[in-house]
């Protein structure tokens, strides 16, 4: 037996496989479906799975295996692994798709910052105003003076002399 494909997802193991049967080319499936098994619940890259316990396709007949890769490279499931005969599997440059998500990221970003500025200028002035001083009562007008009544009044009584 030689193995052919691996998935950490059994779904994808089982449609190769069924590919492979339908060009009459015998498989085993390794760690295939069971009632023990968790398989039923949600599947997430973010829990690996170990590569010795990844579902496997694996070819019975060794004289098999050179068509049941030809059809895994046909269906674009598998690259050769010869050097020269198909693209090297490259990841594509940081560079190529940085900038734009990055151009994106920035400017949400710098409109949630100046949002949020904003919004402590505006928090800031409300509150640090000065509080409103109450009403100051208007300075009473200068009056020109009034004329001051005696406490007793005077009053003038002519002199004469006397005798005549």
């Amino acid at each position: 037996m030689r193995q052919v494909f691996t998935s950490q997802r059994l779904e994808t193991v089982e449609g190769v496989a069924k590919l492979l049967t339908d060009h009459d080319i015998e498989i085993y499936i390794s760690h295939p479906r069971s009632y023990r098994s968790k398989r039923g619940s949600q599947f997430s890259y973010n829990q690996p799975i170990p590569l010795n316990k990844q579902p496997a396709l694996w070819v019975r007949h060794a004289e098999d295996q050179p068509r049941a890769r030809e059809l895994l490279r046909a269906a674009g499931l598998l690259d050769s692994t010869r050097p020269g005969s198909a693209a090297p599997l490259t990841f594509a440059d940081a560079e190529d798709t940085a900038p734009k998500r990055r151009s994106w990221a920035w400017r949400i970003r710098l409109i949630l910052l100046a949002l949020i500025a904003g919004a402590a200028v505006l928090t800031v002035t409300r509150h640090r105003a000065p509080p409103a001083a109450p009403p100051v009562p208007p300075a009473p007008a200068p009056q020109a003076p009034a004329k001051q009544q005696p406490a007793e009044e005077e009053i003038r009584v002519p002199i004469r002399p006397a005798g005549g």
